[in-house]
């Protein structure tokens, strides 16, 4: 065979293979468009013979009338401060207002639930279209200290899954839509599921952010339970294995005193304690929750010891997600600090520390500094990291939107993202290698 012919028949086979993905419309709509070809999805095959583009759903919305508040005066400050709606806060953390939950242009103020005046925006009241909350405007028509009634709509959001069945048809398999942490719908029988669809509050078109192919091959976040430095705890493993007493103080914000976790159980502080527990069932083992939410390795400085060195820890664990706004000097100097005082204190004091899982996409902006920092500062001051943002950073990857593991739909994990932090804890302190 010649090389001309050879070139030929490589150029055919090329040409021959399919591509195929699930795409964004040319023209933005509540659509995609499924490529004819062949999938691969977590191990399964599936083909589809013509290329379609299949509709999906807009975000579903709940509608309130007549909810009757008195209209404060307090500006209202994004999740906080100010009056709420009650449909505009999450199941979990009930006092915080949900990120673009509600939809502006439905709401109505009114004084009386057959209509009475009809209260303008902007001249009676003011209302924050991203958060939902509002005040009164003191130079308007809205009386102090008197009820009046509020319509509006809030959105859900949702996960749809594109499936593909056996004999090639390409269908939307929707999801059940919730105010936070939506599950994503498993493929019906004989189906294939190829990529899920993230339908969030206010979404008008799919885009290619929307859309999460599935694997290849299947994965599950385990595989990306991260590590180093274990070498750094051999006084607590130590200890641990010969059943001598081991504090350990758990430092952190709102995540470590259990923020949004569906019970305490649930926490990942407490999720340490009883894994613990259970692996070390002789063991003499004293574990803190030192965590004070809204906190940071600034706010705490002045009460480490106190809050922490005066309980004579053997380990302290270090939890900061509010720490990742911090420019990356500033993050290193922090560690740096801190993990001086306490072997000051403590010679043979060890650390871990616990890099943050991600938060509502407006507030990542410096992530890609913050985490790289803490990973420096724990390699620079010879202490374990648990690197619990590289299993966050894989979740598309395994086709899974991260922001439906935030139970406030702001920055506190769900269950599922506690049990992350307690897995990496696990496989540094565990007996098992």
């Amino acid at each position: 065979m010649n090389t001309h012919v050879l070139v030929i028949l490589i150029l055919i086979l090329a040409c021959a293979t399919s591509y195929a993905a699930v795409l964004p419309t040319e023209k933005p709509s509540m659509a995609v468009k499924v490529e004819a070809g062949s999938y691969t999805a977590r191990g399964h095959g599936a083909k589809v013979a013509q290329t379609v583009v299949v509709p999906l759903d807009p975000p579903e919305m709940v509608t309130v009338k007549n909810e009757q508040h008195v209209l404060g005066d307090d500006k209202p400050q994004a999740y906080f401060m100010g009056t709420g709606l009650n449909k505009t806060y999450g199941p979990v953390d009930i006092n915080t207002r949900l990120p673009k939950a509600i939809a502006p242009e439905t709401v109505k103020v009114h004084s009386a639930e057959d209509g009475g005046t009809i209260y303008e925006e902007g001249k009676d009241y003011f209302l924050d279209h991203d958060w939902g909350g509002l005040c009164r405007v003191e130079t308007g028509c809205i009386p102090k200290d008197t009820k009046v009634f509020f319509d509006y709509s809030v959105y859900l959001q949702r996960v749809d899954a594109v499936q593909v069945s056996k004999d090639g048809k390409v269908c939307i398999k929707r999801g059940v839509s919730a105010p936070v942490c939506p599950e994503i719908p498993s493929a019906d029988k004989d189906c294939t599921a190829v990529a899920n669809i993230y339908v969030p509050y206010r979404t008008t078109e799919i885009t290619g952010r929307n859309i999460y192919p599935l694997p290849r091959k299947k994965r599950r976040w385990g595989d990306y339970v991260t590590t180093s430095g274990r070498e750094y705890l051999s006084n607590t493993r130590k200890s641990l294995a010969l059943n001598q007493p081991v504090t350990i103080v758990c430092w952190g914000d709102s995540v470590t005193a259990g923020g949004s976790a569906s019970s305490r159980d649930k926490t990942y502080v407490e999720l340490l304690r009883s894994r613990l527990q259970q692996m070390y069932p002789h063991g003499n083992i004293a574990i803190v929750n030192a965590g004070i939410g809204g906190s940071n390795t600034d706010s705490r400085r002045e009460g480490f010891d106190d809050e922490v060195l005066a309980l004579r820890p053997d380990l302290i664990t270090v939890e900061f997600v509010n720490d990742a706004g911090m420019s990356p000097e500033k993050i290193k100097a922090n560690y740096a600090e801190f993990i001086k005082r306490a072997r000051k204190k403590n010679r043979n004091v060890e650390f871990i520390i616990l890099t943050p899982h991600h938060v509502m996409p407006e507030w990542m902006g410096n992530f890609d500094k913050s985490i790289p920092a803490m990973r420096k500062a724990a390699a620079e001051n010879r202490v374990a990291l648990g690197d619990t943002a590289h299993i966050w950073d894989n979740l598309r990857g395994m086709g899974i939107p991260y922001e439906i593991l935030e139970a406030n739909g702001i920055n506190h994990p769900n269950d599922l993202g506690h049990e992350f932090f307690a897995e990496t804890l696990m496989l540094l302190l565990s007996n098992r290698w």
